[in-house]
């Protein structure tokens, strides 16, 4: 956006005051500076260029991206477009999250190198030592690695009978790693519907952490990329497990030209292709919360996506947070870039954990997860920490069973 299309927008907000109660950092601070109308105005003074203040920066640099804001505005103010202009701006100025880190964040996951790094690192006494004596900042990576990253990726994955559909699974840079356990029960589970499953080895990452840091023109390139690796190879749906990839996924129209096939969260498609075939679960008499991201609430509009396909599980208690508790604090990198913050967000959201006494958490979203299980793991909690499909394909009975 450019300066003159960015004050045009920020001029449609009347500094009602509506969207306060559903700011997650406004409620944390109770600071004007924190909340989106507060934030419109500076973003009004940045594109302006009349004012110039590290109070400014730390104020945006605090927003979490949510866009709970959007849900309640009259106005209907664009915020996560004028928040990524704003971004835009500031990376111009030298701010943001360092470029080369990015680059390695999305690139690395691809290049065969990080699954056998890592299994250097958790078993050569090297993390013990980081454990023991590493900074606060290396702990705290140290505590959001996965703990099972797999081997390699075929190309498709066919079921062992007839096949009845081919779909595209978009894998995601950091679910790659981080993952890797949901995307093996994916396959399994569409194999089992008699559906091919194809991962195009020139996919990359969806471009989110570009878009949202200031790298519009990155995230672009990116966008173009994923199209050439899923377009044309007569695909039913192109699925995505992470919430985050997948609010990116359907912007890409908005980028450019659309992916061939439709853009669908695994979950919803899984729930229809079950109904049309007659499967058999285990019973899990156990109490299990569904954590909605902000990505699946605010940007997919599709809150309970995954809410219809577990409750097929027979005997299972399904709960969800109570209304209000917000965003858990992971908000793509900013777990790293504002690690206070989303501490303390996050020990909101694990005190309704603690408060519904389940035994497992089942989010979506791949830094949700990430940051709530190494809450989770620093409070002693033994809720485990799952993706829906996981559970959904463990209850699901084998053909043996």
């Amino acid at each position: 956006m450019q300066p003159d299309q960015i004050l045009t927008e920020a001029d449609r907000c009347v500094k009602c005051g509506l969207c306060l109660p559903n700011c997650p950092t406004y409620r944390a601070t109770l600071n004007e500076g924190d909340s989106p109308r507060g934030r419109i105005a500076l973003i009004q003074a940045l594109a302006a260029a009349t004012l110039e203040s590290p109070r400014l920066h730390r104020h945006l640099d605090r927003c979490l991206g949510c866009r709970a804001c959007e849900e309640s505005c009259p106005s209907g103010v664009r915020y996560g477009l004028l928040l990524d202009a704003a971004r835009e701006i500031q990376r111009r100025q030298g701010r943001g999250l360092n470029r080369h880190l990015l680059e390695l964040i999305s690139r690395l996951p691809y290049s065969g190198v990080s699954a056998p790094l890592l299994a250097l690192y958790r078993h050569s006494g090297l993390r013990r030592l980081v454990r023991r004596l590493g900074g606060k900042r290396l702990q705290r990576l140290d505590r959001l690695l996965p703990g099972r990253t797999g081997g390699g990726w075929q190309p498709d994955y066919r079921p062992p009978d007839q096949v009845l559909g081919r779909v595209g699974l978009f894998t995601g840079c950091v679910g790659r790693l981080a993952d890797r356990p949901a995307l093996d029960a994916a396959i399994r589970v569409l194999n089992r519907l008699g559906l091919e499953v194809v991962v195009p080895p020139g996919q990359g990452c969806c471009g989110a952490l570009h878009q949202h840091n200031g790298m519009p023109g990155r995230a672009l390139t990116l966008a173009a990329g994923n199209r050439r690796a899923f377009n044309g190879r007569e695909l039913e749906a192109v699925l995505y497990l992470a919430s985050g990839c997948g609010a990116q996924l359907h912007d890409y129209p908005g980028l450019g030209e659309p992916f061939d096939a439709p853009v669908m969260d695994i979950s919803r498609f899984l729930c229809g292709r079950i109904r049309d075939r007659e499967h058999r679960f285990r019973p899990l008499p156990r109490r299990v919360l569904l954590h909605t991201p902000c990505s699946q609430r605010n940007i997919l509009r599709e809150p309970d996506a995954a809410g219809p396909l577990l409750q097929q599980i027979p005997e299972l208690d399904l709960c969800r947070l109570p209304d209000g508790i917000g965003c858990c604090g992971a908000a793509g990198s900013y777990l790293l870039t504002q690690p206070a913050m989303a501490d303390r967000l996050r020990r909101r959201t694990l005190e309704a954990v603690a408060g519904e006494h389940v035994e497992i958490l089942v989010t979506s979203n791949t830094g949700c997860a990430l940051h709530l299980a190494a809450g989770l793991e620093m409070t002693g909690s033994p809720v485990r920490v799952m993706h829906p499909v996981e559970l959904f394909e463990q209850q699901l009975e084998s053909e043996a069973d």
